[in-house]
């Protein structure tokens, strides 16, 4: 039986010389893994660039062999990024986006919140007249919230040290790896209530960055291997939009 459904791409990955593994998100069967062969041919050819990063499609397929490798019958892009190609710092907070979401669901149920989440922060990073310099911070909060593993917020005048090992705020510091140090605690509890009008500076924002991803490493060790938190760091420091 052919089902449709919408969903975001993970990762495309050629296996032979004809073919390519796709490992897609959908809304309603969460992460599904695909198979295209014969990907290089004259007539899949044109179908390649609908499975570039986080690229938001819709697919047919059949369903009998749901969690097994399929093949798509149908394809079509839902929404074309008019922006994010042709935008350097839009196009980073892409790359670190899908390679955050490629491993926090690499096995992982259908999930309308997290889709609908996901879909729509897509879309505003490719409308926005400009990136907020702390748009990949406010991502990586809310979607702790929706994984079910955010940071316990906590934080008074005496428990205003962030500790990652406690998920929340303690009233001493433990060592420099561990816990946060007062000032960057107090733009971590501003930005977990979304009123941290102002970008924190550069170092403060960088620091935050290595720190979430350590929390995220608590609850999912394929964090570790992530390759463009490095690339981030390295194209923010030549834009002021980041």
């Amino acid at each position: 039986m052919f089902v449709s459904s919408k969903a975001f791409v993970l990762k495309k990955t050629q296996f032979d010389e004809k073919g390519v593994v796709l490992k897609l998100f959908t809304e309603k069967y969460g992460t599904q893994s695909f198979v295209m062969r014969n990907a290089f041919s004259a007539a899949n050819r044109r179908l390649l660039p609908l499975f570039s990063p986080l690229s938001l499609v819709e697919i047919q397929f059949d369903d009998r062999k749901l969690n097994q490798m399929m093949y798509i019958k149908e394809v079509i892009c839902y929404f074309h990024y008019r922006n994010i190609p042709y935008d350097i710092a839009k196009s980073s907070l892409l790359f670190f986006y899908c390679e955050l979401l490629y491993r926090l669901l690499y096995e992982s149920a259908a999930d309308q919140k997290l889709y609908d989440f996901v879909e729509r922060e897509l879309m505003a990073l490719d409308d926005a007249e400009q990136v907020r310099p702390d748009s990949h911070l406010r991502f990586m909060m809310q979607l702790s919230r929706i994984l079910g593993f955010a940071p316990i917020d906590n934080y008074n005048e005496k428990e205003c040290y962030f500790s990652i090992q406690h998920s929340s705020f303690i009233n001493y510091r433990i060592d420099e790896e561990d816990t946060l140090p007062a000032e960057t605690s107090l733009i971590l509890h501003r930005l977990m209530n979304g009123d941290l009008e102002k970008p924190a500076p550069k170092s403060t924002r960088n620091q935050l960055l290595n720190s979430l991803i350590r929390f995220f490493m608590l609850h999912n060790e394929q964090i570790r291997k992530m390759e463009s938190v490095k690339v981030l760091a390295e194209i923010s420091e030549g834009l002021s939009g980041l």
